[in-house]
Order: C-alpha cells, then structure tokens, then sequence
C-alpha cells in the first residue's frame, strides 16, 4: 500500500480513544516529513551554537530534499542571565515568530563532551539533556561537539566558502577531514554511510595527542611547552593560545642571532588577536615566524589525519583563526607542512594527490547543525 493511500485510510477512520488520535497524528506527522515520490517537503528546525558566553539559537524553514534554507529568526541569550539552558529554549520558543513556526527538529552544537545525548558544560554551569528537552517539547533534539557540527556543513558548502591549497581530484564518497585552530584545535573525520546515502562525521580527541615535532626549532619549541606544562600537546601549539605561546618562546632566541629584535629587550605577551594583525601587517618578524610556525604543524597534524583514513575525499581546515589570516596561510607553511615532502616517497606522493582546503564560510557549524537537524526528521 502506498505512503498517500494509508494516510488517506487513516485520515478516514474515525477516532474513538485519545492514543489513537495520537497515534494517527503522529504517522499523518512523520509521514508529511519524509520525501515522497522524490518531492521536497519543508521544515522548520532550531539550530544552537552553545559555548560558556552565549548560547546562540535559531530556526530555519528548511527543504528537506536540497541544502536551501531560510532563517525565520535568531537571538543570542548570554549564559550568565539564566540558570539553566531550559530556561533559555523556553524564551526562544515563546517569542511570536517562532510560535508561528512550530519547530519540527533541533540539533545543538556544544563546545563540550556529548555522552548519551547530554552535555555537562565546563564553563557555565548547565546539563543540556537533548532527550529531556525531546520530552518536554514534542520535537526530535541532538546534541553535536562544535567540531562535529562542522563536519556535518562540509558537503553543504558551496564552491565559494571554499580556497584551495592543494588542487587534486576530490573523490566521491572517499573519506574526508576536517579540522582546524580556535579557542582549541578540532578536528573530525567523515565517512560515508552506504545505509543512509550520506556522511556520518566521527569526532575525536586526538589534538590531545603528544606533538610530534618537525626540525631543531619546533623541537625547541616542544622542549619549551613541556618544561613549562610538564608535557607537550598538539593543541598546545597550534590554537589561539598556542600561538601566543609560540610568540612567547621565539623571543627566547640568543639575542646576537636577532639583534634587531631581542637585544636588551624584555619578553613580550601579546595576545593571538594582535600577534594576527601584526603578522597580516608584516610589522613584527616575529609575529609572521609565530603564524607560519603554528600553521607549519597544523598541516603537519592535517596531513597526519589525512594518512590515517586516506582522505582522498579532502582536507578541510575550519576554525575561526583561518580565515582572518588567509594571506598569510596561503603564503605556504601550511602546505609545507601538509605535504611531508621530507618524509618516505609513497606517502608524500599520496598527500600531493589529496585535496587541501581552507574554508572561509565560518558559519559552517550552523550550516552542519541545520542539516544534521533535518536528518532527524528524514529517520522519525
């Protein structure tokens, strides 16, 4: 029997108990959700971007059949006026435009450790229960890493949020990656799913691994991290924070080596933000070495990931760093890095042939959180 012929019996039959009515409601629903005979249907979903300050939350009409969305209306709720992040859904879900809309879907970007669809926050002091607030709402809630997110935006991305430093064939369905410098350094692989037609993204910890340096000065750099923290991260030299710290130890240089730079002069903190503009201008040579060198181990890192899974599908580097210092990554450290060409033949052969992007969109983990939404409406 045809999807349109049972919901038309069951729209027919009359209703004699409320769990019928429910019933009947809930299948005439899902069915109305899900593509039939390959047409689009829309849909309303909230997508949230959820960190220690601010909690950012939107709804979209959506096409549940292409990546076409339209926003219908977004607030940004700071954490430190309500008690908990129930009380913030609340809001959003009481303002008159999206009451006119009713949410059908909602997937929750974190910046935090997701188990079991629930989130104990680190820097504010909320649980984000994505089955209680299912529960309490009626509508279906995911619970994503900020990272994982991100992943989900790559195949929504169109050509021009995209710049290429390594140009290579892009293999369908072949394994992707993704990551890239922030507050931290993140990172996600994806693969495709046969099942669902589609990419499931797998996030991971492994920014946390022990950096593994390349040549006497990051060894340098490495010997420097771990007698200050007692050991040495990749994501301690290759975020915001780790380029400042990188900043830090280039100033540790013999002063007769840069005379011009360190003689007689005291150490000098400046923060990610500065040391950034100061390397765009070109107005501190230490600051263009800082970027370069951060850059030099995100694509070491990148193509590291990238030998793992054989991302012949590409490398996408993300993150909010990126794309304000473009020109400076495009002068080349991090393709350097990327490609090894130091190291065995093979495998520096198989890094030439994999695709290395930079994306520019930063709106990328919204645009991954939307479409990871409406996928919770194509399973009900």
């Amino acid at each position: 029997m045809s999807r349109q012929n049972l919901l038309s019996q069951l729209q027919q039959r009359p209703c004699r108990m409320p769990n019928a009515c429910f019933q009947r409601n809930t299948i005439s629903r899902r069915l109305t959700l899900v593509r039939a005979d390959s047409k689009a249907v829309d849909a309303v979903v909230i997508v949230g971007d959820i960190g220690g300050t601010n909690a950012r939350l939107s709804a979209w009409r959506t096409d549940l059949g292409s990546t076409a969305a339209t926003q219908i209306f977004a607030k940004v709720y700071p954490t430190s006026e309500y008690s908990t992040f129930d009380t913030v859904v609340d809001a959003f879900l009481s303002e008159p435009t999206v009451r006119q809309s009713q949410p059908q879907a909602a997937a929750l970007a974190i910046a935090g450790a997701v188990n079991d669809n629930r989130c104990n926050m680190t820097n504010v002091n909320w649980i984000v229960d994505g089955d209680g607030l299912q529960a309490k709402h009626g509508f279906r809630v995911a619970l994503l890493n900020d990272f994982e997110a991100v992943g989900y935006g790559i195949p929504a991305l169109e050509p021009e949020d995209l710049v290429t430093l390594n140009k290579a064939s892009v293999v369908p369905k072949a394994p992707k990656v993704v990551m890239g410098p922030g507050t931290g350094l993140g990172a996600a692989q994806l693969m495709w799913d046969s099942g669902i037609r589609a990419y499931k993204v797998w996030p991971g910890e492994g920014s946390h691994a022990t950096f593994a340096p390349r040549g006497w000065k990051q060894k340098a750099l490495s010997r420097y991290v771990t007698d200050m923290c007692g050991h040495c991260e990749i994501e301690q030299v290759a975020c915001g924070s780790g380029l400042e710290l990188i900043y830090e130890f280039l100033q540790t240089d013999e002063a007769a080596n840069r005379p011009d730079l360190l003689a007689h002069s005291k150490l000098k903190k400046k923060k990610a933000a500065e040391i950034s503009a100061a390397a765009l201008a070109g107005s501190d040579p230490i600051a263009v070495e800082a970027v370069d060198m951060m850059y030099a181990i995100v694509g070491a890192e990148a193509g590291a990931m990238a030998l793992r899974c054989l991302a012949q599908g590409g490398v996408y580097i993300a993150g909010g760093i990126t794309p304000k210092l473009l020109p400076r990554v495009q002068a080349g450290a991090l393709l350097e890095g990327f490609l090894m060409r130091k190291g065995r033949a093979p495998f520096h052969k198989i890094l030439s042939e994999t695709p290395l992007f930079v994306i520019t969109n930063e709106q990328v983990g919204q645009i991954g959180a939307r479409e990871f939404a409406k996928r919770l409406l194509a399973t009900e």
